[in-house]
């Protein structure tokens, strides 16, 4: 069974936070926010249609804001898509890719949209678009993610984090109050003792800075697992240098885009782990390249999140289930969100440190309309 794309649409949605998750990028600007994402939805001549979500944060590099994304999509990837094969999704994200100019953000949500509309076309979960999962069972682990917060709060989630039956954290750190932060690892460390702390910085500190700071949350945790992106992202040197100084694995986020950038990143010996968020490399099928690229130089990989709501969060799952080179517990599944936009929520709520997705056809979500309108910007 065929069928052909008959029309890209786009909704702005500005959903509020229902909790903070502060990171060294919104410490000092007042936190998160609201999520002023884009819903895509590709309509198709049999019936389908598949829907995306573009999460634009315009602090990150190519991260753009809710009117770029939605005059993008429009503009450019549009005209290419409508009237074409809905099976020529990589002949598209490839035409998609030249015309955006090294913007992936809203390209994932027409990627995801398309592969969202061919999984419930041809009754497939999306995972099995994307070659299945390793072993046959679509389950991803899951780590418990802390934003920057005092120690004692820390402490208090960590623990009950633990009763839940995580192992696995992520704190954020690279804030100003150093001290804190360190004390905040720490917290983990006592309260967990059997815990797998990694930290992410987004960032936050210079090359000179991230040498004298992670040996010492090196030190608090009883042993890093990693480090998320210490430096600014266009300061591979400074990269490099922290994984030369250090002992503690470096993971490479905000530097590290597309299979071209994996590739200059190994070359260079400036990471020994890739955080794929499928954002960032424009989709499903550019996210599948980047972690081939990846295990060609040996690293392994670990699936991040823009902060999506239901939509997305679906997409970095399935991606998660499906790709053998993900070999670190993921986060995705966290949603601070007020609403997810979809009608499963409780279907995709995690119990415990694993999640198996489920086999719906397509991502499995279905749109909340009455949500949708609600929060509808335009």
């Amino acid at each position: 069974m065929s069928a052909r794309v008959t029309a890209v649409e786009t909704i702005p949605v500005s959903v509020p936070s229902e909790e903070s998750y502060e990171t060294s990028l919104s410490v000092d600007t007042g936190g998160q926010g609201a999520y002023n994402h884009v819903v895509v939805r590709v309509e198709t001549d049999a019936g389908v249609t598949g829907v995306g979500e573009v999460a634009p944060s315009s602090t990150w590099p190519h991260g753009l804001t809710q009117s770029a994304v939605l005059n993008l999509i429009a503009d450019r990837i549009a005209p290419i898509v409508e009237g074409e094969p809905l099976h020529h999704i990589r002949r598209l994200v490839a035409e998609a890719e030249q015309a955006l100019s090294g913007e992936p953000f809203p390209l994932c949500g027409v990627d995801v949209a398309l592969h969202d509309a061919l999984g419930k076309l041809r009754d497939q979960p999306v995972y099995d678009l994307l070659g299945g999962a390793p072993g046959g069972e679509p389950t991803v682990d899951l780590h418990y993610s802390i934003g920057i917060r005092p120690p004692e709060e820390v402490r208090e989630r960590a623990a009950q984090a633990a009763t839940e039956g995580f192992n696995a954290f992520k704190l954020k750190v690279g804030g100003p109050d150093f001290a804190a932060e360190r004390e905040a690892v720490a917290a983990i460390a006592e309260a967990v003792p059997d815990a797998r702390i990694r930290v992410d910085a987004n960032q936050g500190w210079t090359a000179a800075e991230a040498v004298t700071a992670v040996p010492k949350l090196d030190e608090a945790a009883g042993g890093l697992v990693l480090v998320e992106q210490p430096v600014p992202h266009d300061d591979t040197a400074g990269l490099r240098r922290v994984r030369e100084a250090t002992s503690v694995p470096v993971l490479a986020d905000e530097a590290c885009f597309s299979p071209r950038d994996v590739a200059s990143l190994a070359e260079q010996g400036a990471c020994d782990i890739v955080n794929i968020k499928l954002a960032k490399t424009g989709g499903l099928s550019r996210g599948q390249d980047v972690a081939t690229v990846a295990s060609a130089h040996g690293l392994p990989c670990f699936v991040g999140s823009m902060l999506e709501l239901g939509i997305g969060t679906a997409a970095n799952a399935h991606f998660a289930a499906a790709s053998p080179a993900i070999q670190y517990p993921t986060g995705v599944l966290n949603v601070h969100a007020a609403t997810t936009l979809v009608e499963e929520r409780e279907t995709w709520q995690p119990d415990g440190d694993s999640f198996t997705v489920p086999d719906s056809p397509g991502l499995g979500v279905t749109l909340d309309e009455d949500t949708i309108d609600r929060y509808r910007v335009d």
